[in-house]
């Protein structure tokens, strides 16, 4: 989970500012079919930003076409059901896109869409995947994408980073105001909801029938300068094993095991 929790700090597109939320609900039978949900919202003070082309987007952002084609990008056997735009009188615009699947186990799961063959590609290894077994007690495992294996890292690299790290923190210190205000307000969840009751699981946050794996809201990080600076800094294993405690302490939901297991029935 920490490579998740890294991507979507250090990719987020900064012409968004902070403006963005999205995320991706899955429900998962017990035979293993189910639905999946994706939520992209803007808010709609800053959809002139994304409309970069000569011909006017759709008030919502809404693209048929893309959202139809995500559908494979998603995993073999997954369909587009149906789109509803965000509510007329909502402060965002944006969509709820709906896919239908046959097999939990070749659906793969991300917090922000995909939408072309090449942002499928470069987000292949950092996709969760799942393993399903049907039964009486089903079992659903949740694999998270593989982190670099800990000692790896050149220790010359190690030390130059070490070293750059020093040198820039007037800079860092320089940033802070402009990251607070572009990551402020930002939301991004994968949620995953089981058909029956949950019998026995290892995840760390349960509600009910749901498993969180990433509930994220960027202005309870905001708000707390000590575990900003972490987040938004390099940092060692070591520190990064720690996010999920200190997330969890102000209410932003990680889940930190690479392989989750939930029985249900």
């Amino acid at each position: 989970m920490k490579k998740i929790l890294i991507m979507i700090m250090l990719f987020i597109p900064f012409i968004l500012m902070s403006c963005l939320s999205s995320g991706e609900d899955i429900m998962v039978n017990k035979d293993g079919s189910g639905q999946i949900i994706q939520t992209f919202m803007v808010k709609k003070d800053y959809v002139g930003f994304l409309n970069l082309s000569d011909q006017p987007s759709d008030p919502n952002l809404i693209n048929m076409d893309e959202l139809t084609a995500a559908a494979e990008y998603m995993g073999d056997g997954v369909t587009f059901d149906k789109v509803e735009p965000m509510p007329k009188d909502s402060p965002y615009a944006g969509y709820k896109a709906y896919y239908e699947f046959e097999d939990i186990s070749k659906v793969r799961a991300n917090a922000t869409p995909v939408t072309s063959p090449e942002a499928a590609k470069d987000n292949e290894a950092d996709s969760i995947r799942f393993e399903f077994t049907p039964g009486k007690t089903s079992i659903l495992t949740i694999l998270m994408p593989n982190d670099k294996p800990e000692g790896t890292e050149d220790s010359a690299a190690a030390e130059e980073n070490g070293e750059a790290n020093e040198s820039g923190k007037a800079d860092d210190e320089g940033m802070k105001d402009q990251l607070k205000q572009i990551y402020k307000d930002m939301h991004y969840w994968i949620r995953i909801s089981v058909g029956g009751d949950i019998t026995d699981t290892n995840a760390r946050h349960v509600d009910n029938s749901t498993i969180v794996i990433l509930d994220m809201t960027f202005d309870k990080i905001v708000d707390n300068d000590e575990l900003f600076a972490k987040i938004t800094a390099d940092g060692s294993n070591k520190e990064m094993e720690q996010f999920a405690e200190e997330l969890s302490d102000v209410g932003v939901l990680v889940e930190d095991k690479d392989v989750v297991s939930v029985k249900f029935k």
